[in-house]
């Protein structure tokens, strides 16, 4: 608290005025991250630029910016605390409205022929499920982006051009990679 009130240029009381609470305060910035990450989705969606290549951005924005909160959602889930529902309530919250954003985009993209059709809400969630997943393991790495973005635009149609596919038994999930 005491660095937050530094960085805020405020005192700690007057920090308290405003937050209870630690928990209060990070539920708090935990909200407007996300506020401010749908804020900049928003912002690549509506911009004029071909929709294949908004789509890049917007999965290339995500990545990194979930990617930076990875830290503060892996502390909340194992909670089970007021903090963890409250936390847990504010990420459900958070990446409904990344969702809804991507489904904008996706629709549109339909729309204009550019994309086929398909469920929204199915194909919003698998965008911003496997944009979440790559987060968490490559926050902000392009290369990531652009394979997740490619995988989404062109499918699992067969890619003779691209690397055939190998089972990671590494990490005991049997990942293909």
């Amino acid at each position: 608290m005491d660095a937050i009130a530094a960085a805020a240029s405020v005192a700690k009381p007057t920090l308290y005025r405003y937050f209870a609470t630690k928990e209060a305060l990070f539920v708090e910035a935990l909200e407007c991250a996300l506020d401010e990450v749908r804020d900049d989705v928003h912002v690549l969606r509506v911009d004029a630029a071909p929709i294949e290549d908004r789509l890049r951005r917007v999965i290339a924005c995500v990545l990194d910016r979930v990617g930076r909160l990875t830290p503060a959602t892996r502390a909340v889930e194992g909670q089970s605390s007021d903090l963890g529902e409250r936390s847990r309530i504010a990420l459900r919250h958070g990446f409904s409205a990344l969702k809804d954003e991507i489904g904008a985009l996706l629709v549109e993209g339909s729309e204009a022929g550019v994309f086929g059709r398909f469920d929204v809400e199915v194909a919003a969630l698998v965008v911003l499920g496997g944009v979440r997943m790559a987060a968490h393991s490559n926050a902000g790495d392009q290369d990531i982006a652009d394979a997740v973005t490619n995988l989404l635009l062109n499918g699992l149609r067969d890619q003779r051009d691209g690397p055939s596919p190998t089972l990671d038994r590494s990490s005991g999930l049997g990942a293909l990679v």
